[in-house]
Parts: structure tokens; C-alpha cells; sequence
């Protein structure tokens, strides 16, 4: 690659990495973004953070070693923004390692996470790193929109916005977090405090493929951490299976791996059984049971797929409890999907966090 810019190369047993000298001791705000074949998103992913309002930022792609070009985007957007740092992966690896090799060497006072096919509203670095400095909290997140990309148009929100800002509790997390429902608050975007992270070492779970989100907010309030959430909405998801369309957003996607996500979600239960309360533990034991019951219906769909009923049927009759999950499907289909309440419930239940203007006057007059 020509380096007549003055690229910085670095590369070690398992990665390259590329920037662009001088770098800042500290900024703002890192923006991390994992790629792996995204390559027809990854620039609108770039735009949005590069484009922040906030623009004392530094933004890391990890590529994950993606054969469909995606590299070539992230050198070419270098070659315009000082600000952009690359990581490219020799093997792939997943989402989590790259998560966890970005915040080894974030300089960003807080840090984000964007998925490569998703986007930001210019103002969501601004907007949340305000909410974090005036409510202390270690870890601040937002409501969604969510987009169908096959019918490429904005189809809702997570849950119902409002100009109001929350106290997001352990209990409220979990009780917030159903596996069933298309989104849960184990599906936030944080925002974090990049000392937290390090002081506790809190980081991602390298052995989930998926779920991975759910597992790093669960380790955050396990760690004793701090959280606040905007209803309003700034980060734009890219919903798998859209909600209109109802095509895949990416021919790879098919289905999730539950039975993983399962057997960490029990080791978290294990290993901080002590520590939680009881109702914390019904909780989990709530969500492992959901995951598998998920597990065993994609499980039957695909034997039935397979023209293998009595597969299909052996599953069923050895895990009953897919026959709810199932029940819940037909309804839905039937009946119509309505929009998850809980979350609406557990916004308005909250303690609020004071809006800037009272926040100022409090501090003023202490």
C-alpha cells in the first residue's frame, strides 16, 4: 500500500494494524466497529461515526478477516480521516476478540460499539456522553430504530421514545431481557467508561458467536456497574429478519446458535450464584430455559426440513416446554406481533435521571 500519508503499521501473530500518526494521548470517545463481510454497509457505518457531532473521537474497525473487499474500504476511508484506525484479523476469529483486542488499545475516555451494517444519528455520541457525565453512570445506552433492509425503510422503535432519561438496575436488565422477544435490553448499544472496563476488566465473552451483547451487559452489572438509557433514539439496527420484508438482511444469516448461548448463560449462573438474589437467579434460569426451548424448535424446523418427522417428533417429546414456545409463534403469526410492552413498563417505573438544565441548577445550589 502506498504510504506516502504516513501510515503506521504494526503486525503481530494474529493481526495487522494501520493508523494514521500523530495519534492523541486521550480522546472523547472511541467508536468500535466490528466488520466481518459487511463490505456493502461498512462505509454507512463510517460516515455515521466519523460524522459525529462529538468530533474528538477516534474510530476502530476490526475487520474480521472478511474476503469480500471490506479492507480496502476501511484504507481508502484512512486516507481522508486521521481519525480512523484499522485492525485487520489474519484468521477469523469472531466479534468478541476483535471487541476485546479494540478496547485494549481504545484512547477513547468512553466507548462505543457500531455493528458494520448498522448507523448513528450524528448527534448519539454527543447526546450520551452528556447523559453519562451528568449521571455518573458507567454505562449509558439508548433506544433503537430499527430498519428492514430489504424493504430499506425504518419500521419503529425498540420501545416508545420520550425526552426522559432512566436509571437502568440489574434487576430491571433482566427482568428486560426475554430471549423470545424480537428485542430485549440484552440487545442495548452501550456506551462505556473505557476506565471502568479496565479497572474491572470487564470485556467480551470470547466463546459467544451470538449473544454476545447480552453477555457483556450481564458481566457489566455483575461487575457492579452503574446504568442509565435515553428513550430516545439514536442508533439505527438492522433488524436480521425484517419486520416488513420478511426477507434475511444477509444471505449468511439463518439462525443463532441458542444451545451456546444456553451453556454460557448457566456458567454465569453458576459462577455468580452467590452473589445474585433470588429473583436475579429465577431470571437467568428463566432465560437459559428459553434459550433452549429455542434451541429444540429450530432444531425440529430443520428436521422437518429435512423431511424427518420422527426426529421432529423425538425432540418435541424429549423438551415439552418448545410446545409453549411454539404456541407463542402461531399466535403471533395468527393474531398479529405487537410491540413488547416491558420495556415501556420498566422506562416509566425508573428513577429518573435529571434533565441537563435541573442537573445544573443542583449543582449550582449544593
Amino acid at each position: 500500500m502506498d504510504d506516502s500519508l504516513g501510515f503506521q503499521f504494526h503486525e503481530d501473530a494474529d493481526c495487522w494494524t494501520i493508523a494514521r500518526p500523530p495519534l492523541a494521548e486521550s480522546v472523547a470517545a472511541t467508536i468500535v466497529i466490528p466488520n466481518y463481510r459487511a463490505a456493502a454497509t461498512l462505509n454507512r457505518a463510517l460516515l455515521s461515526a466519523l460524522g459525529q457531532t462529538l468530533r474528538d473521537i477516534e474510530v476502530i474497525v476490526v475487520d474480521d478477516a472478511s474476503p469480500d473487499g471490506s479492507w480496502d474500504i476501511v484504507v481508502e476511508a484512512m486516507r481522508h480521516d486521521s481519525r480512523l484506525r484499522g485492525i485487520r484479523h489474519k484468521r477469523n476469529c469472531g466479534k468478541p476478540v476483535g471487541m476485546n483486542r479494540a478496547i485494549a488499545c481504545a484512547r477513547g475516555r468512553w466507548l462505543a460499539v457500531l455493528d458494520a451494517d448498522d448507523w448513528y444519528h450524528p448527534e448519539r455520541l454527543a447526546a450520551l456522553v452528556a447523559l453519562g457525565e451528568r449521571s455518573g453512570a458507567d454505562l449509558v445506552a439508548d433506544n433503537q430504530f430499527f430498519f428492514d433492509s430489504s424493504a430499506a425503510q425504518t419500521v419503529g422503535t425498540a420501545w416508545r421514545e420520550s425526552d426522559a432519561d432512566w436509571e437502568l438496575s440489574f434487576d430491571a436488565f433482566l427482568a428486560g431481557s426475554n430471549a423470545y422477544e424480537s428485542f430485549n435490553l440484552g440487545m442495548l448499544k452501550p456506551v462505556l467508561r473505557t476506565d471502568f472496563m479496565r479497572r474491572t476488566g470487564l470485556g467480551y465473552e470470547e466463546k459467544a458467536r451470538h449473544g454476545q451483547d447480552f453477555f457483556h451487559l450481564l458481566d457489566f452489572f455483575l461487575r457492579g456497574g452503574k446504568a442509565a438509557v435515553a428513550d430516545r433514539a439514536y442508533y439505527y439496527y438492522t433488524q436480521p429478519f425484517g419486520a416488513v420484508s420478511r426477507q434475511w438482511s444477509h444471505a449468511a444469516r439463518r439462525r443463532y446458535d441458542f444451545q451456546t448461548a444456553c451453556d454460557i448463560n448457566q456458567r454465569y449462573l453458576l459462577a455468580a450464584r452467590n452473589s445474585l438474589t433470588p429473583l436475579q437467579r429465577a431470571y437467568l434460569k428463566k432465560r437459559s430455559n428459553r434459550l433452549k426451548s429455542l434451541e429444540i424448535f429450530f432444531q425440529v424446523r430443520e428436521r422437518l426440513a429435512a423431511r424427518d418427522p420422527a426426529g421432529a417428533l423425538g425432540r418435541v417429546l424429549r423438551h415439552p416446554s418448545t410446545l409453549g414456545y411454539l404456541a407463542r409463534r402461531l399466535r403471533h403469526r395468527w393474531i398479529g406481533q405487537s410491540a413488547p410492552a416491558t420495556i415501556d413498563r420498566l422506562a416509566a417505573r425508573a428513577p429518573r435521571v435529571a434533565p441537563e438544565r435541573a442537573a445544573q441548577v443542583s449543582v449550582g445550589t449544593s
